[in-house]
Formats: C-alpha cells, sequence, structure tokens
C-alpha cells in the first residue's frame, strides 16, 4: 500500500444522500444543473469532488452538507456549509486562498470518508460499509460513507480530512481504535496509503522511514527536501521530533513485484502493480 493516497489538496465533498451511479463521480445522479455548478466551482478551485452520505446508523436530516477542505501542510482547513435548497448554490464559489466564504463556517475536529462506492467496485461495498457503519457508530458528526476515492483492491479505504491521510485495508473491530490513536497522534502501521498532499516519492520516503526507525507520530517525519537522484528516482529528506533527520532514497519499479494481479475486485484481466523500492535509507548527514 505504500504511497497509493491519491494526489488531492483540496478536496469539496457534497452529500448526496440518492443511490450512486458507477462512474467515478456519479454526477447524473445530481441532475445536470447541480453536477455542472459543482464541477465548475471544484475545478475553478482545483479540488477534488466527491459524494457523500450518512451511514444508515446516522439519521438523515433535511438540506445538504457541503465540505471544501485544504489538505495542503501548514493550511489544513475544512469549512461546512448546510444547504436546504439546492437553488442557494447557483454561483457556488468553494472559500479556499481567503476566497468569500459566505455562508461557510469552520469545521472543528476532523471528518472521516469510508469508501463505500460498491456500483464502482464491489470491494469497497462489502469491505467499506461495515466500517463505515461501525465507525458512524463511534463518531456519528464526523463519519460519512463516501464515492470513488482510489485504491479499490485496499478496501476498506478510509481517508482523514483535513490531512489527506489515506488509510487501507481498514477492519471493522479496528476502526474506532484508529481514529482514536490518530486523535492522540499516532499513526496505524500496516494501514498507512499515504497522505494526499505529499508527492508519491515522498509518501514512499515516510513509509520506508517510519518502517524503519518506528517514528509513527503524526507529527514527525515531515519531507523538507525532494530531489531526483537518477531515473525514476529520489532522494527525501525528513525531519522531524522525533528524532534526526532522515535521508531516504526511493525508486519507482513500473513492473512492480514482477507478478500479475487482479487489481480490483471487479477487474477482468491480470496487470502489473507499480510500486516504491527502498534504494538507501540512513540518517542525513
Amino acid at each position: 500500500m505504500t504511497a497509493t493516497a491519491s494526489r488531492v489538496d483540496r478536496w469539496l465533498v457534497v452529500e448526496h444522500r440518492g443511490a450512486w451511479g458507477p462512474e467515478t463521480f456519479p454526477s447524473r445522479r445530481l441532475g445536470r444543473a447541480l453536477s455542472s455548478t459543482l464541477a465548475q466551482a471544484a475545478n475553478t478551485a482545483r479540488a477534488r469532488l466527491v459524494l457523500a452520505r450518512r451511514p444508515r446508523v446516522v439519521p438523515d436530516g433535511d438540506g445538504r452538507w457541503l465540505f471544501a477542505v485544504d489538505s495542503r501542510p501548514g493550511r489544513e482547513r475544512v469549512l461546512a456549509r448546510h444547504v436546504t435548497d439546492d437553488a442557494a448554490l447557483a454561483h457556488l464559489v468553494a472559500p479556499f486562498d481567503g476566497g468569500p466564504a459566505d455562508g461557510w463556517q469552520e469545521h472543528e475536529g476532523p471528518l472521516y470518508l469510508v469508501c463505500t462506492h460498491g456500483r464502482h467496485d464491489r470491494c469497497c461495498a462489502l469491505r467499506g460499509r461495515p466500517v463505515a457503519q461501525a465507525l458512524g457508530r463511534a463518531e456519528p458528526e464526523r463519519t460519512w460513507e463516501c464515492t470513488h476515492i482510489g485504491g479499490d483492491r485496499f478496501a476498506a479505504n478510509v481517508v482523514v480530512l483535513p490531512d489527506g491521510l489515506y488509510l487501507g485495508r481498514v477492519e471493522v473491530d479496528e476502526v474506532v481504535r484508529v481514529v482514536r490513536d490518530l486523535a492522540g497522534g499516532v499513526l496505524p502501521a500496516g494501514r498507512v496509503r499515504g497522505r494526499s498532499s505529499l508527492s508519491l516519492p515522498a509518501q514512499a520516503a515516510q513509509q520506508f522511514a517510519r518502517d524503519d526507525t518506528g517514528r509513527w507520530a503524526t507529527a514527525d517525519l515531515h519531507p523538507v527536501v525532494q530531489e531526483a537522484a537518477g531515473p525514476d528516482t529520489w532522494r527525501v529528506v525528513l525531519a522531524g521530533p522525533g528524532g534526526p533527520d532522515v535521508e531516504v532514497v526511493v525508486r519507482f519499479d513500473r513492473s512492480g513485484d514482477g507478478g500479475e494481479h487482479l487489481l480490483t475486485c471487479g477487474a477482468a484481466e491480470l496487470r502489473h502493480a507499480p510500486l516504491f523500492r527502498r534504494v538507501a535509507l540512513a540518517a542525513a548527514p
């Protein structure tokens, strides 16, 4: 799962309680006018558009919630807006980079998105829905089922916002403990896919450094240098309060582990899964 978090700096999360079609973003379920408005707002803000709904253990209310989320390091923020009439969204502007925030308010605490987009890939429904329901019982105001976020083969997938932290293969009996550990500043070893606002080489370097040093604090091992070190190879320096700076050299291997795999539950053919390899790891000079 190393370095498999989709690259996303900003998110526009829109509540939609109805059924979701098979498309990555099932816009037809929203109606042409609303889907066009939301797509334009997301494109203007360079944000990823995601549909979300409450797990069924949480009663539905009136209207529709929207969240504008910034995942960039040092700018992490969640703004929320509730509308009772979609006509109010006719000229929607997502409030990023100090733009107008009329009607938006600060949202306290994280959001947990659990991919349950079974029409896109059945892995997400089979493994994601039980996880969403379990987490929804413990964190009802923060838990949302969501449409496709990438990496179906790693279901159940959870994205923690605003950090953009991707978790994969999360199990029902551990999800509550995982999010409580995160609230205490500790990452779950064996479940981290990466952080969406970091480059893939930086994600890989972080993971190799965590595995090697045991430094799993969320505030540790942030990338401060990334530079090319050869074809498909990068040198990354990581720093943090948990110990000395760490220098990691990683290489992207397009052939993966040499084998072919079904990359989703619905895949019809075997394919290579590219991956990052650790070339070197040492204390930074």
